[in-house]
């Protein structure tokens, strides 16, 4: 193969790799179906501090609903810890951004709170790592749903 031939063929190959690198691009920022629908459930509907403020930062909304596929469940979550009927250790009102950590893409609110309140449970639990271990046992991301908090 001579010079300009193996230059022609650089250059096809670039022309064949960069539109899927474009196209992987736009698909991994492009939220979900469920994603969206789920923005739409909370958006103006679920207020997100004690003032009752339906309007979200748009960003915060996402950050909720990343990854589910249940869309009704992060907003119940993040209902059920706003009510202040779950105590995260000192008190039982939350901050909306502790929320939206532990609620973030869950595909059920129940698994959730639930996960929590028992890891709360467990003598010497910060809730801080009460949040990471839920996060990774009944968030969208998770394999097994089912946690031990004795281990």
């Amino acid at each position: 193969m001579n010079k300009k031939q193996s230059v022609i063929n650089k250059i096809f190959q670039i022309a064949a790799v960069v539109p899927f690198i474009f196209f992987m691009g736009i698909t991994a920022v492009q939220a979900s179906d469920q994603e969206n629908e789920c923005f739409n459930d909370i958006q103006g509907k679920i207020a997100w501090n004690d003032n009752k403020d339906l309007n979200w930062d748009a960003e915060n909304v996402k950050q909720l609903c990343q990854g589910t596929s249940k869309p009704s469940e992060p907003g119940k979550c993040f209902q059920k810890l706003k009510s202040g009927q779950v105590s995260w250790g000192k008190s039982s009102t939350w901050e909306w951004k502790n929320i939206v950590k532990l609620c973030s893409g869950t595909n059920d609110a129940e698994k959730t709170v639930a996960c929590f309140t028992k890891g709360m449970s467990v003598d010497g639990t910060d809730w801080r790592d009460a949040i990471l271990t839920c996060q990774r046992t009944t968030g969208s991301h998770s394999k097994d749903n089912q946690l031990d908090w004795n281990k």
